[in-house]
């Protein structure tokens, strides 16, 4: 959970007689989402040296250059249990700025990178008009851009909140989003793999992965099973082999659109003049549509979007309404631009417009998203040559290769979940 976004101007203070400096963050705006700290003591968050650490990453190698550049920066504190995303701003005229945000260490900070990228966008403009309003002593303005500041963090945080309490189909979003947590199903997709061979090719991918949070939605769903397998004495050397934690795909899972079956009943009980339009632009979707030949990339920009707090509670809205293109709800957040919302979600075919005889536009939800899971009985054969293939080479030289135990946990743990479901 987020802890808080607080903003520092960085300040040399350099005494003009002795040329010597004393560097501080001055604070400018503190937001905390927990009553555990307030702007006079925030120390149990982040203390100085990290503040100091921050400011570092962000400027070195470009320290005392006199233009204006910005960048972020994500990683653990030192000194506080806490992870960081920060902003650094540096204006034309030389005036630094640091926007900190400050998570607990089990969120997953990719996942609020674009709210947090957004925000940085909008703090551009604050920051230079509060730079303006200081140089010139204007009071009034200082005020009022101190409380729009103070309004977006706390906006912010209102959005990185919103995110953090995701769904089940969004939780699907969080694998399909992801290139690593691709990487983890299509490992698992073809034999049990041990959690320590797994995490060694996503550090391939991204040295600064953490398995266990890539993990937590796969668990979450009841896609894998995690077990510890007792491993096998080397009759030669006497080591202990093939022994630790292993993970276990018991289901599978893939994006899937659907009609919108809601809003086509809602057409036919109401006679909706608009139902053989919405029809036949559904019939037109799905004729050519196949779940298994979705090209990935498609998959991945849909997860992405349903990731997006104003565009998911949009989409769940649509799903048994539809809304002329003039009076469409006022349901996005302060900041979202409609058009563009609306726009992407067209590319994708999620919602379609339809004109009707007066020639007025109206938005509908072209297809529902529903995620199949599926038993994976493909991995019966895969199981057994993998555990052939251990049985027939010495140790080390067959790649993919399984013991008997593993092979007899993953038959066992098909078996036991074969029954269960995952509703959506």
């Amino acid at each position: 959970m987020i802890q808080g976004i607080l903003t520092f101007q960085f300040k040399l203070n350099q005494n003009e007689t002795t040329g010597e400096i004393n560097p501080e963050f001055s604070p400018i705006q503190l937001v905390f989402s927990s009553s555990k700290f307030d702007e006079n003591e925030f120390s149990g968050l982040i203390k100085e040296n990290d503040i100091f650490g921050s400011f570092y990453q962000h400027t070195v190698g470009v320290f005392g250059v006199k233009y204006g550049f910005s960048n972020f920066y994500a990683g653990r504190l030192k000194e506080t249990p806490y992870q960081v995303f920060s902003y650094f701003k540096q204006l034309t005229d030389g005036t630094q700025y640091l926007t900190l945000c400050l998570f607990e260490l089990d969120d997953e900070i990719e996942l609020f990178e674009d709210l947090i990228k957004e925000m940085a966008s909008r703090l551009d403009t604050i920051f230079e008009k509060l730079t303006k309003a200081s140089n010139t002593r204007q009071l009034d303005l200082i005020s009022n851009v101190n409380v729009r500041l103070k309004n977006e963090l706390k906006y912010t945080i209102f959005q990185v909140e919103r995110l953090s309490k995701l769904d089940k189909l969004q939780k699907v979003s969080l694998i399909y989003n992801s290139n690593e947590r691709l990487k983890i199903l299509e490992i698992l997709r073809e034999r049990p793999a041990s959690k320590k061979d797994i995490k060694a090719m996503v550090e391939q991918m991204k040295p600064t992965a953490n398995i266990d949070i890539l993990l937590r939605p796969f668990l979450e769903l009841n896609l894998i099973r995690r077990d510890w397998i007792k491993g096998e004495k080397d009759k030669k050397t006497g080591v202990v082999t093939n022994q630790g934690e292993y993970i276990f795909l018991v289901k599978d899972i893939i994006f899937a659109r659907v009609p919108n079956q809601n809003l086509l009943k809602h057409f036919k009980d109401t006679n909706n003049d608009l139902l053989p339009l919405f029809k036949q632009k559904s019939i037109d979707y799905f004729n050519d549509y196949d779940p298994y030949e979705e090209p990935i990339e498609n998959t991945q920009r849909l997860a992405s979007i349903l990731l997006n707090p104003d565009v998911y509670d949009f989409f769940v809205l649509m799903r048994s309404n539809h809304y002329p293109l003039d009076k469409i709800p006022k349901i996005f957040s302060e900041f979202a631009v409609t058009e563009i919302l609306l726009d992407n979600l067209k590319k994708l075919n999620v919602i379609t417009e339809i004109k009707d005889e007066n020639k007025r536009s109206w938005i509908c939800l072209l297809t529902d998203i529903k995620p199949l899971t599926i038993f994976p009985e493909y991995l019966l054969p895969k199981i057994r040559e993998a555990y052939r293939k251990g049985e027939e080479v010495e140790e080390g030289e067959a790649e993919g290769k399984i013991t008997f135990e593993i092979a007899k946990k993953a038959l066992n743990l098909l078996e036991v979940s074969y029954p269960e479901k995952i509703t959506f």
